[in-house]
Formats: C-alpha cells, sequence, structure tokens
C-alpha cells in the first residue's frame, strides 16, 4: 500500500493501527466483477469527484427542505406525533371515565338521597326549616 512507504519510521504497532485508521477513513464500495464483488477502497478525492453531479446536489437540496424548511418538517412531525400520543391517552382516560359517569347520572336521576345529597353539598340547597352554617378551615 502506498501509505505504508510514508510511514515506514514507525513502530510496527503504531504502523499497524495508522493503516487501519486511513482504511476505515477511505470509503469502501463493492464492485461488481463477473459473479464475484470485490472490495474496493476509494480515496476521498474520488468519492467527491462521484458526488459533485447535479443529482447529488438536486437530492441534497430537496432532503434539507423537507427536513428543516417545510411546513411539516422533522421537527414539526415528532412534535405532532407526541401530541398525538397524548391525545390517545386522554382518549383512553375519558373512555374509562365514561361507565362511571353513566352511573352516577343514573343515580342522580333515579335515587332521591344521591339528588339531595348533590344539591345539599355542591349548591348549598336546603330545607325550609333548616340553617346552613359554612365554616373555613385553613390547611
Amino acid at each position: 500500500m502506498f501509505v505504508e512507504k510514508f510511514i515506514g519510521f514507525l513502530s510496527a504497532k503504531i504502523r499497524k493501527k495508522v493503516i487501519e485508521f486511513i482504511e476505515i477513513y477511505y470509503l469502501c464500495r463493492l464492485k461488481y466483477f463477473g459473479k464475484l464483488n470485490i472490495l474496493v477502497l476509494m480515496s476521498f478525492r474520488e468519492i467527491l469527484r462521484k458526488l459533485n453531479n447535479r443529482y447529488v446536489y438536486a437530492t441534497l437540496l430537496f432532503l434539507i427542505v423537507i427536513l428543516f424548511i417545510d411546513q411539516f418538517n422533522l421537527f414539526e412531525q415528532i412534535r405532532l406525533s407526541k401530541s398525538v400520543k397524548d391525545k390517545k391517552q386522554q382518549i383512553e382516560y375519558y373512555e374509562k371515565l365514561v361507565p362511571e359517569s353513566k352511573k352516577y347520572l343514573n343515580d342522580l336521576q333515579n335515587d332521591t338521597a344521591t339528588m339531595e345529597k348533590v344539591a345539599r353539598e355542591q349548591y348549598l340547597m336546603k330545607r325550609d326549616n333548616e340553617i346552613i352554617y359554612l365554616t373555613e378551615t385553613q390547611e
């Protein structure tokens, strides 16, 4: 490899690490030769040369617009999905609350004791011969 002659003065361990780092640094791609897939290392300049065309620029521009600038960008989608999740939790909560409320409404319509209790506690109603004393407690 051409890099080995430039790093020849380094020790063997360090040289091996540097070569591994350089190989990782270069991007790899597969080329199809007949029935064999051969791994070919491309230099950074070769990669830039391949990516330097109008299709890549158009794709990058499209992604930037869709992800950051558009009305329904990535951040808006995340916020909306969180909102949908919260609304679903609210729906579940209220669906659990409906049977209790129906039972309470049925009791209010049919049971006079429950009706009187609600009238006295919530609306401070009284009978003609009663006097109501309200006291406040400090907590």
